[in-house]
């Protein structure tokens, strides 16, 4: 299984992916985490009482749903849900999540 990192080594066609679902993904996973959903698409989690271990789970989950190991360091450079959400759809991973 190959990591995708923050350096943008995969390719950016974002060919078959939702946007939209893929955020609400990610918002989802945030809320459960934080244990709550009281948050913008642009606070950041770190403002919002979150912290690595909730991110280890996050990214976690996210693998899973892509199918492929994520880099914990793509969280920590893109600490909103819109940014987290444009990095992850950058990957091409998540193509998949729609079909």
């Amino acid at each position: 299984m190959n990591e995708i990192g923050p350096a943008g080594t995969a390719s950016p066609d974002h060919e078959g992916l939702d946007r939209a679902l893929l955020c609400a993904r990610v918002r989802a996973e945030w809320a459960e985490a934080l244990e709550h959903d009281r948050f913008g698409d642009d606070d950041d989690f770190f403002d919002l009482g979150g912290h690595s271990v909730l991110i280890a789970g996050i990214m976690a989950n996210l693998a899973k749903l892509a199918g492929t190991r994520l880099s914990l360091r793509l969280f920590f450079d893109h600490p909103t849900v819109n940014e987290l959400t444009d990095a992850l759809a950058f990957t091409g991973a998540f193509g998949a999540l729609t079909r």
